[in-house]
């Protein structure tokens, strides 16, 4: 009779630590993304610092499938004890699995300083950098959406050919005249092309 009861426990705190993942990676990505990169990748004196929207994806992503691995276990009883450990290893690697994509949204991010871009993409840990030398053109794409001209993103094209594209937000625009000063100083300014 009391391991029926405890069973029912377990059963019950597992349904409820899945509706809270399910809820919470609607939420818990917006809230704790920005501040816990900021804390441990953020330089002192910055510009420009953002995480890339992918992240925020990746980790709600990661959350839905800790759920959705919670879920399958809690509706998929095994009959023997092979078939419980074999569950639980599936759990366990499935909560792993996931643990290292939200690590590696936390690892996501662009900065822009006095030495130029530097930017960690999802599947590295080593930051690409650019110097704001290897830039040799930058471009404000404007676009016209509802009757009004407005910035979409800035184009910074390198000596090699490559560019790099950073969709505008409110962080960037505030940063816009830090990155016209850096790209002053190397005889470039932000010219504005129109689509």
């Amino acid at each position: 009779m009391r391991s029926v009861s405890v069973e029912t426990n377990s059963r019950q705190i597992q349904l409820g630590i899945i509706i809270v993942l399910f809820l919470s990676s609607l939420i818990i990505p917006v809230i704790l993304l920005f501040p816990i990169q900021e804390w441990f990748y953020r330089p002192k004196e910055v510009y420009y610092f953002e995480p890339y929207l992918q992240a925020y994806i990746i980790f709600m992503a990661a959350l839905l499938f800790m759920a959705l691995a919670l879920l399958i276990n809690y509706l998929i009883i095994p009959e023997t004890k092979k078939g419980k450990s074999i569950q639980r290893g599936i759990l366990i690697t499935s909560f792993l699995i996931a643990l290292i994509f939200i690590a590696l949204s936390f690892n996501h991010y662009k900065v822009m300083d006095s030495n130029g871009i530097h930017m960690n993409q999802f599947f590295s840990l080593k930051e690409d950098f650019v110097a704001w030398e290897e830039i040799v053109k930058a471009e404000q794409v404007n676009v016209k959406k509802d009757g009004a001209t407005k910035p979409e993103r800035l184009v910074f094209t390198l000596k090699d050919g490559s560019t790099i594209e950073e969709p505008t937000s409110t962080k960037l625009m505030l940063a816009k005249n830090f990155i016209s000063f850096e790209l002053n100083q190397r005889g470039l300014t932000i010219e504005n092309v129109f689509e």
